[in-house]
């Protein structure tokens, strides 16, 4: 069994920090039972959407700082 598999098959509570986004979208895919965190500027507040929502404010600020 891989891990993560086993960290789907886990049924308690589950802090995942990470940067690779393939495993924060794989753990994150049932939307009822998760929740985005942001930590940034020494705070941390849940973010109001889900990952793949909060990939695509990402693309949209780094476009928006390229121009």
């Amino acid at each position: 069994m891989q891990r993560i598999d086993a960290l789907d098959e886990f049924t308690g509570g589950v802090v995942l920090v990470s940067h690779d986004s393939r495993l924060i979208s794989r753990m994150c895919e049932d939307e009822e039972k998760s929740e985005i965190w942001v930590v940034e500027e020494g705070t941390v507040r849940a973010f109001p959407g889900t990952f793949q929502e909060y990939k695509e404010l990402l693309r949209d600020i780094k476009a928006k700082v390229d121009d």
